[in-house]
């Protein structure tokens, strides 16, 4: 079996690793150039008696020379605009640069937040929280035929366009006997595929939230036997310290030439745009 650690033993762990902690989320973020931006929250019981149990908002970024980067923590809910927007702002105002996709789950809040804080950015809905949410309105009999299509969509398609014809083609087969199910595709039809504009090397990553969900097993794994924290900074301390931890053995994502010229590119073509919408804007204002 393995050992529980001691009261003495955490709080030696946690007073090593607070001051180090708080030296991390002061830190400057100009220096990482992110292009994927990964957002989803956990949630613990920091003492055994919380109810509901609390909510850590997490922030990954991948950067163009592909390393992941482990940007932010903050506790708040992961249903909440005012959450997000707060860790969002607390992200920008040390230098994190705007992503050109930000992948996460399906908590209106969080989308609402990420809008006003990165306009610009492309929007991923993890496939596979939309596909839990959908096999959980349908029969289970239907559940194999369906995840099988799903995957072979995403997998075969070479283009937004593709895929969200592939999607489509599923609502129309279901939609009669199961339009609550479809209707969790159709809602979301654009953010579940927009990894398909980004290199092909780098779509079965940045379609989903797996990259986080790895790493909060171990964080699960790690605070259940602690049971108690001493307060907040110890548990996001602790929290911290395991996600680094669990993240080293990533194997990050490839970026060659070919595939930061095409990001480069398209971030390009987001900026132009951008520009081009401000001076017709513009334009209004003087004819005004």
């Amino acid at each position: 079996d393995e050992p529980i650690s001691s009261r003495s033993t955490v709080s030696r762990i946690l007073e090593d690793t607070r001051e180090r902690y708080r030296r991390w989320c002061a830190r400057r973020l100009d220096g990482h150039d992110v292009v994927y931006c990964f957002l989803d929250a956990i949630y613990l019981k920091l003492h055994p008696d919380d109810t509901p149990a609390e909510g850590v908002l997490v922030a990954w970024g991948v950067t163009l020379e592909g390393r992941k980067v482990l940007l932010g923590l903050q506790l708040g809910s992961r249903e909440s605009y005012e959450s997000w927007l707060s860790f969002g702002r607390d992200l920008v105002a040390r230098g994190l640069n705007a992503p050109a996709l930000v992948v996460a789950d399906g908590a209106p809040g969080l989308w609402k937040a990420a809008r006003e804080l990165w306009p610009l950015a492309d929007e991923q809905r993890c496939t596979v929280h939309a596909l839990r949410n959908v096999t959980a309105k349908l029969p289970e009999r239907h559940h194999r035929e369906l995840k099988a299509r799903w995957w072979k969509v995403f997998d075969e398609a070479a283009s937004p366009a593709e895929a969200r014809r592939g999607l489509e083609a599923i609502v129309a087969d279901y939609r009669a006997a199961y339009p609550s199910a479809m209707a969790v595709i159709e809602r979301d039809l654009d953010a579940l595929v927009a990894h398909l504009r980004w290199p092909s090397e780098h779509r079965k990553r940045i379609r989903t939230t797996n990259l986080l969900e790895r790493t909060f097993v171990e964080v699960r794994r790690r605070t259940k036997v602690i049971g108690r924290f001493p307060g907040e900074t110890s548990a996001l301390s602790l929290i911290w310290a395991v996600l680094e931890l669990s993240s080293r053995g990533w194997r990050g994502v490839v970026m060659t030439p070919k595939t930061v010229a095409e990001i480069e590119r398209l971030r390009r073509q987001r900026r132009a745009r951008d520009d081009s919408a401000d001076s017709v804007d513009g334009e209004e204002v003087v004819a005004a």
